[in-house]
């Protein structure tokens, strides 16, 4: 029992990519539609968070410009 246990996990390790290879993720994929929608939606989903940081920090600029009007005017002028 115990000299099967080592054959068993060496043959599990060299079966496991067997089973990678039909992963859509990897782009090995046959349908050009699937891997142009699988970019697409990373694509989408790399740079949506850019955008809603990026457009709170706009909206917050914009909000306390309008509340503090004269904070960021030079006095010295």
């Amino acid at each position: 029992m115990k000299r099967t246990a080592p054959i068993l996990i060496l043959l599990a390790c060299l079966l496991w990519p067997v089973a990678a290879q039909a992963c859509s993720a990897c782009g090995a994929g046959r349908e050009d539609r699937n891997q142009k929608a699988f970019l697409s939606t990373t694509l989408l989903l790399s740079f949506l968070p850019l955008g809603m940081i990026g457009g709170g920090l706009w909206w917050l600029n914009g909000r306390v410009r309008e509340r503090f009007p004269d904070e960021f005017v030079d006095r010295d002028a």
